[in-house]
């Protein structure tokens, strides 16, 4: 193989080399983070909350530590963290062994666990990182721990809203049951407000009544002190009678025996009054029928003749009344003793009635001052009533508003009872994790290769169009000594190295595909590389047309280097200063890997085509520059052109 086939496979080969060396160099990078060594030390103390059946462990150091080491998926996983001790990380952070320790305090559990408390407080863990090891480790390091520590957090508060789902749960039976009490209330206190208003009426009533009483018991307390002074002075009377009578008794002892006597004596007047009638009969008739006897005796005549009375009826009289006083007499002896024992007994009974109204003078006087104390309560027992009316009619009143409050208070009751939430066995899961990201990738890509592809094709395709710019001229000598347009002679040197560089793309294009590259549009993209090797082609051929091969290759760095600062891709463009991010939208470069992103990996058309213009542009500006450089080197005279011969001949193109 002679010296220009190895040089012009020397050519095709390097941008694919190296773009298959920056492809398998990083392409699993990202995949492999789990490989970088990092330390947790748990100096937590688990701690026991509760008693007896609700007695639990909380070892929340232990938790977190796992989470960490032993994720649950591998989508979980981050940097390759490991269980150690405190000595063993701080020795391993100093000498480069762990990229960044994470150190969970002795106190973690037992700060956690009074969150619930009257004092809580946050738990803290401590992160180490050394940036001379990595200062990206370090940031990504801090930013998988805050996210282990979130994951924590929110199974600790969905731990703890579970509880409160729970006790949520009970206030809302109890806003139930104090609902349903507040309608018993309300119901009571109707019944209440009704009562009171009856007790207001039957108050004021019993006032009525009791003013009517005072008035009563006042009239009556005015009889009682009438009769009071009645009774005294009745049983005043009572005691002279009852004395009286006591004398009348002593007195009338004899009476029965004298009677008996005063008889006996009636009997024998009446039988001595018998005889005499008789005699004055006889003498009164001697009288009046013997004149001698009335001459001689006239006076005795004259007596016995008005004694006698006419006919005898006198004497009659007189023995007729001696019979009666004798039979009177008798019987009033036989009626003393009666009347004797009747005057007795009326002493007996004067005394019993004497002390009888000695008993009334003193109820009398009590009833007196009874029914005065009676008259005074009456009066204030009305005024009472009067009060109690009030107080009964305010009552009603505030058992009205207390009725209506109550149904107020049970309407809120169930209202609130109702706007609680049943107790879900999602909603502490939910709540503390509320808001759930979905992964909608416009333009997914599944490995690393893929990710990296679009720069790596940009700058490999510039790489090529330098490189060919190496070994190539700019401006073919022979084409220069011939009378020709400079834009013919611009277009001699770029034709070839644009079809250098199409093979150099078709390379790369395939050895993309060989590294398992995912490509969403693979015509589109080979199109959009050919666009772009026309344009880094015209553009590193002006640079070397304008300044010569030395300079103009230090320009094409120098260019590139420009180029590759202000690229974007894994690290966004925004990110990077203003100039930087202007740059990104005017350089062939950037404007390239843009392009190819989107064939790659999908996306906008609008923002494709102007990446496609923005080549363009380039690539006409540079051949129109690559133009008027050559036009002006067709005036050089011929011994400016015997280092580019010599060059042309070196690499055997005529």
């Amino acid at each position: 193989m002679n010296r220009i086939n190895r040089v012009l496979i020397g050519i095709l080969l390097l941008p694919v080399v190296f773009g298959g060396l920056v492809l398998w160099s990083m392409g699993d990078r990202t995949e492999s983070a789990d490989r970088v060594p990092a330390a947790v030390v748990n100096l937590d103390k688990p701690v026991t909350m509760g008693s007896g059946k609700d007695e639990q462990i909380v070892a929340a150091g232990r938790l977190l530590a796992a989470g960490m080491t032993s994720p649950s998926d591998k989508a979980s996983s981050s940097l390759g963290w490991e269980l150690t001790d405190s000595v063993d990380a701080q020795s391993g952070l100093k000498n480069g062994d762990y990229y960044a320790v994470v150190t969970i305090p002795r106190d973690f559990s037992k700060t956690l666990s009074r969150m619930s408390g009257d004092d809580p407080a946050k738990a803290g863990i401590t992160l180490q990182t050394n940036d001379a090891s990595s200062a990206v480790i370090g940031e990504a390091s801090k930013q998988v721990t805050e996210i282990a520590t979130a994951r924590l957090g929110q199974t600790i508060t969905a731990n703890y809203l579970k509880g409160a789902e729970e006790q949520t749960g009970k206030l809302k039976s109890r806003l139930g049951e104090a609902a349903g009490g507040a309608g018993k209330l309300s119901d009571g206190t109707t019944q209440v407000e009704d009562g009171a208003r009856q007790l207001d009426s039957g108050a004021s009533a019993l006032a009525s009544g009791l003013s009517t009483l005072s008035g009563g018991a006042d009239q009556l307390a005015t009889g009682s002190r009438k009769l009071s002074t009645g009774t005294k002075k009745l049983h005043d009377g009572t005691g002279r009678l009852a004395d009286g009578l006591g004398l009348l008794s002593r007195r009338t002892d004899p009476l029965p025996s004298q009677t008996r006597r005063l008889a006996d004596g009636a009997g024998q007047l009446s039988d001595g009054v018998g005889p005499y009638t008789k005699i004055v009969k006889g003498w009164s008739q001697a009288c009046a029928t013997n004149p001698a006897v009335s001459a001689t005796n006239p006076q005795l005549c004259a007596g016995t003749i008005r004694a006698a009375g006419v006919g005898g009826r006198n004497a009659d009289k007189l023995a007729a009344g001696a019979r009666q006083l004798a039979t009177g007499t008798d019987e009033l002896a036989d009626a003393t003793p009666k009347l004797t024992k009747g005057i007795d007994q009326s002493a007996a009974g004067a005394q019993k009635l004497d002390r009888g109204a000695g008993q009334l003078a003193t109820g009398s006087t009590r009833l007196a001052d009874g029914t005065a104390r009676l008259s005074t309560g009456a009066q204030k027992a009305s005024t009472g009533a009067d009060k109690l009316a009030d107080g009964s009619q305010q009552l009603a009143d505030g058992s009205g508003q207390l009725a209506s409050g109550s149904d107020k208070l049970a309407s809120g009751l169930r209202t609130g009872a109702e706007q609680i939430p049943k107790p879900s066995e999602k909603r502490p899961a939910v709540v503390s994790d509320p808001v759930e990201a979905s992964s909608d990738n416009v333009s997914p890509s599944s490995d690393g290769v893929t990710t990296l592809l679009p720069a790596v094709l940009a700058i490999a395709l510039w790489l090529g169009a330098f490189v060919t710019y190496l070994v190539r001229p700019a401006l073919p000598p022979e084409r220069l000594r011939m009378a020709t347009t400079g834009r013919r002679v611009a277009l001699s040197g770029w034709l070839p190295a644009v079809g250098i560089g199409l093979v150099q793309a078709a390379l790369l294009f395939l050895g993309a595909r060989l590294f398992g590259a995912e490509i969403q549009s693979p015509v589109g993209l080979a199109v959009l590389m050919g666009v772009a090797v026309a344009s880094f082609t015209a553009v590193n051929q002006a640079f070397v047309a304008v300044s010569g091969q030395r300079r103009g290759w230090l320009l094409s760095i120098g260019f590139a280097a420009l180029q590759l600062v202000s690229l974007g891709g894994l690290v966004p463009i925004d990110t990077a200063p203003g100039p930087f991010q202007t740059l990104n939208q005017v350089l062939p470069v950037a404007r390239a890997a843009d392009g190819f992103a989107h064939l790659i990996l999908g996306g906008e058309v609008g923002s494709l085509a102007g990446d496609v213009l923005v080549l363009l542009l380039w690539g006409v500006a540079a051949l129109a520059v690559t133009a008027l450089a050559a036009r002006r080197a067709q005036k050089l005279e011929p011994s400016d052109l015997q280092e580019p011969a010599a060059r042309e001949t070196l690499v055997g193109v005529r």
